[in-house]
């Protein structure tokens, strides 16, 4: 089969593609991960997350910061209490602050004017300094200095304050990429600071590389006492034992070693739950915010291991299939380390909750960058799997189980290849009754595998680039009906975070792709891209989900107010004859099913008395969700009047029918 590709763009159609409108929403699908909700589970991800806690709008509870690789700050507005935080994303790139990469913020009252002001470390090893122009309800911030204090660590520094001599000015501490303390006493006034270096030494604290210092009074002695992470993911304590001119801090391990991050500890303190302990915010490398219940006596207790955003590390690619056979999507994130993370649907179709059963589905590991995909590849009404990988291959991992009891064993590790970072996704594309490929790679092009086999046995030709589509690097395609004719459309993700669309112009057996945008819905992640397609909520629309290069997923639900036919590459669950929509309609209506296999189809209309109108549908499809509309005329194309008719729906022993009001 050749599949055609015009490489250019149609800027008519862009209009005709915007009939489709997508909303971002960010914690509408609640994602459940160790018995706890997140609480911005589809914001996308972060790498590098270094937060802090601070009340910066006064009104009595502690906001949550977090600075990110991209030198960027995260701003997540507390819409709880003191008691019970809530954190809802705000701002992705707050106040248009950048400092290079590797944000490090801390915030205090430098000034002594009643409200925070902003001091940030990167990796180049200096501060920047922010002064609050706003008031303590309403901060502005306005960049001072980049060069703050004269700070220079060599890199990656990371600030924090506390007035360590008690003499009623805040005291600087930044820690560095060397993994010791830089220490500037404060000269100066609480209104008017003047920071002098003491040393790089402080208190001879040493913990290996990237030191990243906190300060609490944990034991409620009346000084403050430390906290550091460092590269290898440890928080390291070290006890105030005073006195204030000269505090002696000795290094304690038993309390906290139990807390643990994968890399790069960054440890914050804020009273998160109204009892008077200071509990533990960590960020890490990976992007994860885990947060710990101080229970007093300094212990801690592991609550979340991401308390916001649905995070997998890095790569995260998606893929959305009914495992289980009970009517909804369940949710399969491909990541980075090479497993498969399985978020069962314990909510409904219509109102998912995604809840984390295990982060390694079926105990595959294919190395590295696995990206699912689940297809019916033998024909015996059960989803198989296919899983690309960083070395180009495309895993085939055959259920031997059932529809509702999965049970899959590997076939083989290389069904077919391309060059590296393989992302399959299935569709029959040349409606001949069985399953094609097509295969993003790290080059950006997308490859083409027709299956010359057949329904029960797949036969896979070799991949060949499909002339004309090179999207940079990181290519990752999925295709649905986006514009409604009948036919797959091609969206391909890629290294910057766009998602290019191809129309298909052509026709469902021989597809002529047209580059329409490189922008699809004005939608752009910053760092790869991932993009899916499934009715989410089963209001016969396709939803959009991406998966990025920060280990997240961003959500845009289909707020279209029409129906969208898509014949899906998903296997349902069962046969299901939906009603049709609008109904009573005029000029047409939308009949939509589901099969879970293949079989004949038969779709006619038929009046009150049995006598055939028009015959819509007689031919084999494929498992899948499909539509078919009705125009309100017979077999000879001749308008029929206003009424009450029946559309019969035959399926191999399914037989349903249902009432559609015709109104001209």
């Amino acid at each position: 089969m050749k599949i055609c590709l015009v490489l250019s763009y149609v800027f008519l159609g862009v209009s005709m593609l915007w009939s489709q409108e997508f909303r971002q929403e960010i914690s509408t699908i609640p994602v459940i991960i160790n018995n706890r909700e997140l609480q911005t589970p589809f914001s996308g991800g972060i790498n590098v997350s270094n937060p802090v806690l601070v009340d910066i709008d006064n009104d009595g509870d502690l906001d949550l910061f977090v600075g990110d690789f991209r030198g960027e700050l995260l701003f997540y507005k507390n819409q709880g209490s003191a008691a019970k935080p809530f954190f809802t994303l705000e701002d992705l790139h707050y106040a248009g602050i950048d400092v290079g990469a590797d944000a490090t913020p801390t915030f205090t009252d430098l000034d002594n004017d009643g409200d925070y002001d902003l001091i940030i470390g990167n990796d180049d090893g200096h501060l920047f300094y922010y002064k609050n122009t706003g008031n303590a309800s309403e901060p502005a911030f306005e960049l001072v200095t980049e060069n703050f204090a004269n700070v220079q660590t060599g890199g990656d520094s990371a600030p924090s304050f506390t007035d360590i001599d008690q003499d009623g000015d805040m005291d600087l501490f930044v820690g560095s990429n060397s993994g010791n303390i830089f220490f500037f006493r404060n000269n100066g006034t609480a209104d008017n600071p003047s920071f002098s270096f003491v040393t790089q030494f402080f208190a001879s604290i040493e913990v290996g590389f990237d030191s990243q210092p906190a300060f609490v009074d944990i034991d409620h002695d009346g000084d403050a006492d430390l906290f550091v992470g460092e590269d290898a993911g440890n928080i390291n304590f070290f006890r105030n034992l005073g006195p204030p001119l000269n505090p002696i801090f000795i290094p304690e391990t038993s309390a906290f070693a139990s807390i643990l991050v994968e890399f790069d500890s960054a440890p914050t303190f804020g009273d998160l739950n109204g009892d008077g302990e200071p509990d533990l915010i960590v960020g890490d490398n990976s992007g994860n915010i885990q947060y710990f219940i101080n229970n007093g006596n300094e212990h801690f207790t592991q609550v979340a291991k991401n308390l916001l955003n649905l995070d997998v590390g890095n790569f995260c690619t998606i893929a959305f299939a009914d495992i289980d056979a009970d009517g909804d999507y369940d949710l399969f994130l491909g990541e980075q380390e090479g497993n498969i993370n399985f978020f069962k649907n314990t909510g409904t179709a219509q109102e998912p909750e995604f809840t984390l059963i295990t982060e390694q589905f079926a105990g595959i590991d294919v190395g590295a960058a696995s990206a699912p995909t689940f297809v019916d590849l033998d024909n015996d009404s059960d989803l198989d799997l296919l899983v690309g990988e960083d070395a180009g291959n495309i895993n085939f991992f055959r259920n031997r189980g059932s529809a509702t009891r999965s049970d899959f064993s590997q076939v083989t590790s290389n069904l077919i290849s391309v060059a590296q970072f393989s992302i399959p996704f299935p569709v029959d594309i040349d409606r001949d009754g069985d399953f094609d490929l097509f295969i993003g790679e790290q080059q950006g092009q997308v490859f083409f595998s027709q299956n010359s086999g057949t329904p029960q046995s797949a036969k896979f030709n070799a991949p060949m680039p499909i002339s004309g589509i090179d999207v940079g690097d990181f290519s990752a395609p999925t295709l649905a009906d986006l514009d409604q004719d009948g036919d797959f459309d091609l969206l391909v993700g890629e290294s910057f975070g766009n998602i290019n669309f191809y129309r298909n112009m052509g026709t469902a057996r021989a597809p002529l792709f047209v580059l329409e945008t490189e922008t699809f819905a004005g939608i752009s992640v910053g760092e790869f891209s991932a993009p899916y397609f499934v009715d989410i909520d089963d209001d016969k629309d396709l939803d959009l989900f991406i998966g990025t290069g920060d280990g997240g997923i961003y959500f845009y639900r289909n707020v279209t107010p029409t129906e969208v036919q898509s014949p899906s590459a998903t296997i349902p669950g069962d046969f299901v004859l939906y009603q049709n929509y609008p109904n009573p309609f005029n000029p047409t209506t939308t009949i939509r099913y589901d099969l879970p296999r293949r079989v004949h189809v038969t779709i006619e209309i038929v009046n009150l008395l049995g006598k055939k109108i028009k015959t819509l549908l007689n031919s084999w499809q494929n498992p899948g969700t499909y539509s078919v509309q009705w125009d309100g005329t017979d077999d000879h194309e001749r308008k029929i009047p206003s009424g009450v008719y029946l559309y019969r729906f035959k399926a191999e022993k399914l037989q349903a029918t249902r009432k559609i009001i015709l109104l001209r």
